[in-house]
Protein backbone atom coordinates (compact mmCIF):
# COMPACT_ATOMS: atom_id res chain seq x y z
CA UNK A 1 0.00 0.00 0.00
CA UNK A 2 2.78 2.46 0.87
CA UNK A 3 4.31 1.85 -2.54
CA UNK A 4 1.09 3.27 -4.07
CA UNK A 5 0.50 6.30 -1.83
CA UNK A 6 3.53 6.82 0.41
CA UNK A 7 3.70 8.12 3.97
CA UNK A 8 3.53 11.80 2.95
CA UNK A 9 0.02 11.32 1.56
CA UNK A 10 -1.19 9.62 4.72
CA UNK A 11 0.31 12.38 6.83
CA UNK A 12 -1.59 14.93 4.73
CA UNK A 13 -4.83 13.01 5.28
CA UNK A 14 -4.18 12.99 9.03
CA UNK A 15 -3.51 16.73 9.06
CA UNK A 16 -6.76 17.45 7.20
CA UNK A 17 -8.60 15.24 9.69
CA UNK A 18 -7.02 17.06 12.64
CA UNK A 19 -8.18 20.38 11.19
CA UNK A 20 -11.69 18.99 10.89
CA UNK A 21 -11.54 17.80 14.50
CA UNK A 22 -10.40 21.22 15.67
CA UNK A 23 -13.24 22.92 13.81
CA UNK A 24 -15.75 20.51 15.37
CA UNK A 25 -14.14 20.89 18.83
CA UNK A 26 -13.33 17.18 19.07
CA UNK A 27 -10.36 16.33 21.30
CA UNK A 28 -9.65 12.83 19.95
CA UNK A 29 -10.75 10.60 17.10
CA UNK A 30 -11.30 6.85 16.96
CA UNK A 31 -11.84 5.44 13.46
CA UNK A 32 -13.40 1.97 13.30
CA UNK A 33 -13.62 -0.49 10.42
CA UNK A 34 -14.59 -4.08 9.81
CA UNK A 35 -15.86 -6.12 6.87
CA UNK A 36 -19.30 -4.50 7.10
CA UNK A 37 -18.06 -0.92 7.54
CA UNK A 38 -14.74 -0.58 5.69
CA UNK A 39 -12.85 2.50 4.68
CA UNK A 40 -12.06 4.89 7.52
CA UNK A 41 -9.09 3.04 8.96
CA UNK A 42 -7.58 2.15 5.59
CA UNK A 43 -7.89 5.74 4.40
CA UNK A 44 -5.94 7.07 7.38
CA UNK A 45 -3.51 4.22 8.00
CA UNK A 46 -3.20 2.26 4.74
CA UNK A 47 -4.33 -0.91 6.54
CA UNK A 48 -7.54 -2.71 7.38
CA UNK A 49 -8.04 -6.40 8.04
CA UNK A 50 -9.69 -8.06 5.03
CA UNK A 51 -11.00 -10.96 7.08
CA UNK A 52 -14.51 -11.66 8.40
CA UNK A 53 -17.06 -9.58 10.28
CA UNK A 54 -15.68 -10.64 13.67
CA UNK A 55 -12.36 -8.95 12.92
CA UNK A 56 -11.68 -5.26 13.31
CA UNK A 57 -9.30 -2.35 12.93
CA UNK A 58 -9.06 0.91 14.89
CA UNK A 59 -7.08 4.07 14.14
CA UNK A 60 -6.61 6.36 17.14
CA UNK A 61 -5.79 10.03 16.56
CA UNK A 62 -5.25 12.86 19.03
CA UNK A 63 -3.38 16.17 18.56
CA UNK A 64 0.24 15.99 19.65
CA UNK A 65 0.21 12.21 20.00
CA UNK A 66 1.53 9.41 17.83
CA UNK A 67 -1.36 7.82 15.89
CA UNK A 68 -2.06 4.19 16.72
CA UNK A 69 -3.40 1.19 14.83
CA UNK A 70 -5.17 -1.61 16.71
CA UNK A 71 -6.46 -4.87 15.24
CA UNK A 72 -7.01 -8.50 16.16
CA UNK A 73 -5.52 -9.68 12.83
CA UNK A 74 -2.43 -11.38 14.21
CA UNK A 75 -1.99 -13.35 10.98
CA UNK A 76 -0.77 -10.28 9.03
CA UNK A 77 2.45 -8.27 9.25
CA UNK A 78 0.96 -4.82 9.66
CA UNK A 79 4.39 -3.17 9.87
CA UNK A 80 4.84 -3.87 6.16
CA UNK A 81 1.36 -2.59 5.35
CA UNK A 82 1.07 0.77 7.13
CA UNK A 83 3.04 3.91 7.93
CA UNK A 84 1.76 3.82 11.53
CA UNK A 85 4.44 2.84 14.07
CA UNK A 86 2.30 2.32 17.17
CA UNK A 87 0.61 -1.01 16.35
CA UNK A 88 -1.06 -3.35 18.83
CA UNK A 89 -2.66 -6.74 18.26
CA UNK A 90 -5.54 -6.92 20.70
CA UNK A 91 -8.77 -8.82 21.31
CA UNK A 92 -12.13 -7.08 21.38
CA UNK A 93 -12.39 -7.40 25.16
CA UNK A 94 -9.14 -5.43 25.58
CA UNK A 95 -9.62 -3.00 22.71
CA UNK A 96 -11.54 -0.40 24.73
CA UNK A 97 -8.73 -0.06 27.27
CA UNK A 98 -6.05 -0.12 24.56
CA UNK A 99 -7.79 2.80 22.85
CA UNK A 100 -8.44 4.68 26.10
CA UNK A 101 -4.77 4.42 27.08
CA UNK A 102 -3.86 6.34 23.93
CA UNK A 103 -6.34 9.18 24.44
CA UNK A 104 -5.59 12.35 26.44
CA UNK A 105 -7.06 12.08 29.94
CA UNK A 106 -8.38 15.61 29.53
CA UNK A 107 -10.53 14.68 26.51
CA UNK A 108 -14.06 16.02 26.80
CA UNK A 109 -15.18 15.10 23.30
CA UNK A 110 -14.29 11.83 21.55
CA UNK A 111 -15.32 11.46 17.94
CA UNK A 112 -15.92 8.06 16.34
CA UNK A 113 -15.72 7.58 12.59
CA UNK A 114 -17.84 4.50 11.96
CA UNK A 115 -19.94 5.32 15.03
CA UNK A 116 -23.02 3.32 14.00
CA UNK A 117 -20.95 0.13 13.85
CA UNK A 118 -18.66 0.62 16.85
CA UNK A 119 -18.70 -2.60 18.94
CA UNK A 120 -20.73 -2.17 22.13
CA UNK A 121 -17.93 -3.49 24.44
CA UNK A 122 -15.59 -0.80 23.13
CA UNK A 123 -18.21 1.94 23.50
CA UNK A 124 -18.96 0.87 27.07
CA UNK A 125 -15.30 0.82 28.04
CA UNK A 126 -14.62 4.25 26.53
CA UNK A 127 -17.69 5.75 28.19
CA UNK A 128 -16.61 4.22 31.50
CA UNK A 129 -13.06 5.52 31.29
CA UNK A 130 -14.22 8.96 30.06
CA UNK A 131 -17.46 9.34 31.98
CA UNK A 132 -17.52 13.13 31.63
CA UNK A 133 -16.72 13.13 27.92
CA UNK A 134 -19.14 13.03 25.04
CA UNK A 135 -18.71 10.21 22.50
CA UNK A 136 -19.93 11.60 19.20
CA UNK A 137 -20.48 10.44 15.64
CA UNK A 138 -17.58 12.03 13.75
CA UNK A 139 -17.89 9.99 10.56
CA UNK A 140 -18.69 13.11 8.55
CA UNK A 141 -15.31 14.65 9.44
CA UNK A 142 -13.37 11.81 7.83
CA UNK A 143 -15.84 11.45 4.96
CA UNK A 144 -15.41 15.13 4.11
CA UNK A 145 -11.65 14.67 3.89
CA UNK A 146 -12.16 11.58 1.73
CA UNK A 147 -14.43 13.38 -0.74
CA UNK A 148 -11.70 15.05 -2.83
CA UNK A 149 -9.34 12.48 -4.33
CA UNK A 150 -5.59 12.90 -4.69
CA UNK A 151 -3.84 12.12 -8.00
CA UNK A 152 -2.69 8.78 -6.56
CA UNK A 153 -6.24 7.90 -5.47
CA UNK A 154 -7.59 8.82 -8.90
CA UNK A 155 -5.07 6.50 -10.55
CA UNK A 156 -6.05 3.63 -8.23
CA UNK A 157 -9.77 4.21 -8.75
CA UNK A 158 -9.28 4.43 -12.51
CA UNK A 159 -7.53 1.05 -12.45
CA UNK A 160 -10.23 -0.37 -10.19
CA UNK A 161 -12.85 0.75 -12.72
CA UNK A 162 -10.90 -0.95 -15.51
CA UNK A 163 -10.96 -4.21 -13.57
CA UNK A 164 -14.66 -3.75 -12.82
CA UNK A 165 -15.28 -3.25 -16.53
CA UNK A 166 -14.01 -6.76 -17.21
CA UNK A 167 -16.82 -8.05 -15.01
CA UNK A 168 -19.34 -6.01 -16.98
CA UNK A 169 -18.04 -7.28 -20.29
CA UNK A 170 -18.04 -10.87 -19.03
CA UNK A 171 -21.68 -10.40 -18.00
CA UNK A 172 -22.71 -9.12 -21.43
CA UNK A 173 -20.92 -12.04 -23.10
CA UNK A 174 -22.37 -14.69 -20.77
CA UNK A 175 -25.97 -13.45 -20.59
CA UNK A 176 -27.51 -15.76 -23.17
CA UNK A 177 -30.28 -18.30 -23.41
CA UNK A 178 -29.65 -21.52 -21.45
CA UNK A 179 -27.13 -20.05 -19.00
CA UNK A 180 -28.15 -19.98 -15.35
CA UNK A 181 -27.89 -16.83 -13.29
CA UNK A 182 -25.27 -18.57 -11.18
CA UNK A 183 -23.18 -19.47 -14.22
CA UNK A 184 -23.26 -15.84 -15.35
CA UNK A 185 -22.23 -14.76 -11.84
CA UNK A 186 -19.22 -17.10 -11.95
CA UNK A 187 -18.15 -15.58 -15.27
CA UNK A 188 -18.37 -12.08 -13.79
CA UNK A 189 -16.45 -12.80 -10.60
CA UNK A 190 -13.84 -14.90 -12.43
CA UNK A 191 -13.16 -11.95 -14.72
CA UNK A 192 -12.80 -9.61 -11.76
CA UNK A 193 -10.36 -11.90 -9.96
CA UNK A 194 -8.31 -12.85 -12.99
CA UNK A 195 -7.86 -9.19 -13.88
CA UNK A 196 -6.60 -8.08 -10.50
CA UNK A 197 -9.49 -7.64 -8.04
CA UNK A 198 -8.63 -8.43 -4.43
CA UNK A 199 -12.20 -8.98 -3.28
CA UNK A 200 -15.57 -7.93 -4.58
CA UNK A 201 -16.68 -4.49 -3.48
CA UNK A 202 -20.09 -5.83 -2.40
CA UNK A 203 -22.17 -8.94 -3.03
CA UNK A 204 -22.33 -9.32 -6.81
CA UNK A 205 -25.88 -9.17 -8.12
CA UNK A 206 -27.02 -11.09 -11.20
CA UNK A 207 -30.72 -11.65 -11.85
CA UNK A 208 -33.20 -12.07 -14.66
CA UNK A 209 -36.82 -11.43 -15.57
CA UNK A 210 -39.30 -9.68 -13.28
CA UNK A 211 -36.96 -10.18 -10.29
CA UNK A 212 -34.83 -7.36 -11.67
CA UNK A 213 -37.52 -5.01 -10.33
CA UNK A 214 -36.05 -5.59 -6.87
CA UNK A 215 -32.92 -3.77 -8.16
CA UNK A 216 -30.71 -6.09 -6.09
CA UNK A 217 -31.46 -9.59 -7.46
CA UNK A 218 -29.11 -12.31 -6.24
CA UNK A 219 -28.17 -15.20 -8.50
CA UNK A 220 -30.17 -18.45 -8.45
CA UNK A 221 -30.15 -21.55 -10.64
CA UNK A 222 -32.87 -20.07 -12.88
CA UNK A 223 -32.06 -20.31 -16.57
CA UNK A 224 -31.94 -17.37 -18.94
CA UNK A 225 -34.72 -17.53 -21.52
CA UNK A 226 -35.47 -15.78 -24.79
CA UNK A 227 -36.74 -13.09 -24.51
CA UNK A 228 -35.33 -12.02 -21.15
CA UNK A 229 -33.98 -9.07 -19.21
CA UNK A 230 -30.89 -9.44 -17.00
CA UNK A 231 -29.34 -7.05 -14.49
CA UNK A 232 -25.76 -6.90 -13.16
CA UNK A 233 -24.28 -4.91 -10.29
CA UNK A 234 -20.63 -5.64 -9.51
CA UNK A 235 -17.46 -4.03 -8.25
CA UNK A 236 -13.78 -4.90 -7.95
CA UNK A 237 -11.48 -3.80 -5.15
CA UNK A 238 -7.92 -2.64 -5.75
CA UNK A 239 -5.50 -1.51 -3.03
CA UNK A 240 -8.51 -1.02 -0.75
CA UNK A 241 -10.50 1.12 -3.20
CA UNK A 242 -13.84 0.09 -4.69
CA UNK A 243 -15.50 -0.22 -8.07
CA UNK A 244 -19.21 -0.13 -8.86
CA UNK A 245 -20.86 -0.87 -12.19
CA UNK A 246 -24.34 -1.88 -13.34
CA UNK A 247 -25.50 -2.96 -16.77
CA UNK A 248 -28.61 -4.51 -18.30
CA UNK A 249 -28.50 -7.29 -20.89
CA UNK A 250 -31.46 -7.95 -23.16
CA UNK A 251 -31.84 -11.43 -24.62
CA UNK A 252 -34.03 -11.35 -27.71
CA UNK A 253 -36.44 -8.44 -28.12
CA UNK A 254 -37.60 -6.45 -25.08
CA UNK A 255 -41.29 -5.73 -24.66
CA UNK A 256 -42.48 -2.21 -25.46
CA UNK A 257 -42.68 -1.44 -21.74
CA UNK A 258 -39.20 -2.80 -21.05
CA UNK A 259 -37.78 -0.77 -23.93
CA UNK A 260 -39.36 2.36 -22.48
CA UNK A 261 -37.69 1.74 -19.11
CA UNK A 262 -34.39 1.00 -20.85
CA UNK A 263 -34.46 4.10 -23.04
CA UNK A 264 -35.58 6.45 -20.29
CA UNK A 265 -32.98 5.18 -17.80
CA UNK A 266 -30.27 5.72 -20.42
CA UNK A 267 -31.62 9.20 -21.10
CA UNK A 268 -31.53 9.97 -17.38
CA UNK A 269 -27.94 8.73 -17.26
CA UNK A 270 -26.93 10.97 -20.16
CA UNK A 271 -28.61 14.03 -18.70
CA UNK A 272 -27.01 13.58 -15.28
CA UNK A 273 -23.55 12.99 -16.75
CA UNK A 274 -23.87 16.19 -18.82
CA UNK A 275 -24.72 18.17 -15.69
CA UNK A 276 -21.94 16.93 -13.41
CA UNK A 277 -19.21 19.57 -13.31
CA UNK A 278 -17.45 21.74 -10.73
CA UNK A 279 -19.78 24.25 -9.10
CA UNK A 280 -22.95 22.33 -9.94
CA UNK A 281 -25.50 21.74 -7.19
CA UNK A 282 -26.17 18.05 -6.46
CA UNK A 283 -29.91 18.59 -5.97
CA UNK A 284 -30.20 20.45 -9.26
CA UNK A 285 -28.37 17.63 -11.06
CA UNK A 286 -30.76 15.06 -9.58
CA UNK A 287 -33.75 17.20 -10.54
CA UNK A 288 -32.68 17.04 -14.18
CA UNK A 289 -32.82 13.25 -14.02
CA UNK A 290 -36.24 13.37 -12.36
CA UNK A 291 -37.57 15.62 -15.11
CA UNK A 292 -36.64 13.04 -17.72
CA UNK A 293 -38.67 10.41 -15.87
CA UNK A 294 -41.56 12.87 -15.42
CA UNK A 295 -41.60 13.73 -19.12
CA UNK A 296 -42.14 10.06 -19.92
CA UNK A 297 -44.70 9.51 -17.16
CA UNK A 298 -42.37 7.30 -15.13
CA UNK A 299 -41.66 9.37 -12.02
CA UNK A 300 -43.46 6.81 -9.84
CA UNK A 301 -40.97 4.15 -10.99
CA UNK A 302 -37.92 5.97 -9.64
CA UNK A 303 -36.01 3.96 -7.05
CA UNK A 304 -37.03 4.33 -3.40
CA UNK A 305 -35.65 2.57 -0.32
CA UNK A 306 -35.14 3.32 3.39
CA UNK A 307 -31.57 4.32 2.51
CA UNK A 308 -32.46 6.39 -0.57
CA UNK A 309 -35.29 8.81 -1.12
CA UNK A 310 -36.90 9.40 -4.50
CA UNK A 311 -34.61 11.04 -7.06
CA UNK A 312 -31.36 9.45 -5.98
CA UNK A 313 -29.15 9.70 -9.07
CA UNK A 314 -25.50 9.27 -8.03
CA UNK A 315 -23.06 8.86 -5.16
CA UNK A 316 -19.35 9.09 -4.41
CA UNK A 317 -16.92 6.17 -4.16
CA UNK A 318 -13.48 5.51 -2.71
CA UNK A 319 -12.37 3.25 0.14
CA UNK A 320 -16.07 2.40 0.48
CA UNK A 321 -18.34 1.70 -2.47
CA UNK A 322 -20.73 4.37 -1.19
CA UNK A 323 -19.40 7.75 -0.05
CA UNK A 324 -20.35 11.42 -0.33
CA UNK A 325 -21.38 13.28 -2.35
CA UNK A 326 -24.97 12.09 -2.43
CA UNK A 327 -26.64 13.37 -5.59
CA UNK A 328 -30.37 13.52 -4.93
CA UNK A 329 -33.00 16.25 -4.74
CA UNK A 330 -32.45 16.77 -0.98
CA UNK A 331 -28.69 17.39 -0.82
CA UNK A 332 -27.49 20.78 -2.04
CA UNK A 333 -23.86 19.72 -2.14
CA UNK A 334 -21.52 21.64 -4.42
CA UNK A 335 -19.76 19.36 -6.88
CA UNK A 336 -16.00 19.92 -6.83
CA UNK A 337 -13.13 19.01 -9.12
CA UNK A 338 -11.47 15.66 -8.29
CA UNK A 339 -14.57 14.18 -6.72
CA UNK A 340 -15.35 10.75 -8.12
CA UNK A 341 -19.05 10.09 -8.57
CA UNK A 342 -20.97 6.99 -9.60
CA UNK A 343 -23.93 7.97 -11.76
CA UNK A 344 -26.76 5.50 -11.07
CA UNK A 345 -30.27 6.24 -12.39
CA UNK A 346 -32.80 3.49 -11.68
CA UNK A 347 -36.32 2.68 -12.84
CA UNK A 348 -38.26 -0.37 -11.65
CA UNK A 349 -41.74 -1.73 -12.20
CA UNK A 350 -43.24 -4.86 -10.69
CA UNK A 351 -43.96 -7.43 -13.36
CA UNK A 352 -41.87 -5.61 -15.96
CA UNK A 353 -38.43 -5.49 -14.40
CA UNK A 354 -35.80 -3.03 -13.29
CA UNK A 355 -33.15 -1.06 -15.13
CA UNK A 356 -30.03 0.31 -13.46
CA UNK A 357 -27.14 1.84 -15.41
CA UNK A 358 -24.13 2.77 -13.32
CA UNK A 359 -20.46 3.60 -13.50
CA UNK A 360 -17.79 5.81 -11.95
CA UNK A 361 -16.37 9.03 -13.33
CA UNK A 362 -13.93 11.74 -12.29
CA UNK A 363 -15.11 15.34 -11.99
CA UNK A 364 -12.69 17.38 -14.11
CA UNK A 365 -12.35 21.14 -14.62
CA UNK A 366 -14.75 21.01 -17.57
CA UNK A 367 -17.05 18.09 -16.80
CA UNK A 368 -16.33 14.41 -16.23
CA UNK A 369 -13.95 11.70 -17.34
CA UNK A 370 -15.95 8.49 -17.54
CA UNK A 371 -13.79 5.57 -16.40
CA UNK A 372 -15.84 2.74 -17.90
CA UNK A 373 -15.49 1.64 -21.51
CA UNK A 374 -18.37 -0.84 -21.17
CA UNK A 375 -21.22 0.29 -23.44
CA UNK A 376 -24.32 1.81 -21.85
CA UNK A 377 -27.01 0.89 -24.37
CA UNK A 378 -26.80 -2.87 -24.74
CA UNK A 379 -30.17 -3.38 -26.41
Amino acid sequence: MLSVFGEAEYQARVQHTLKGMEKAEIDAMVAFANKVMPGHVRYLSGYETRHGIHDFSFFVLAPGREPALLTNARWEDQRKMTWVRDIEIVGLDQAGDAIANRLPKSARSIGVAGYNHLPTPVYRRLSGRFSSAGILDASSIVLEVRTIKSPAEIAVLRRCAEITDTGGMAFLAAAREGMSERQVLVEVESALKLNGSDEVSFTTQVGRGPRTASICPYATDELVTNPDLMQLDCGATYFGYCGDLSRVAVIGQPSARQRLLLDVTAEMYDRVVEAVRPGADAAEIATLGVRVAERHGLKDLLYVSPAHQVAFMAHGIGCSYYEPPEIDVQHHTEILENMIVVVEPILAEEGTGGVKIEDAMLVTASGVERFSKCKIRTW
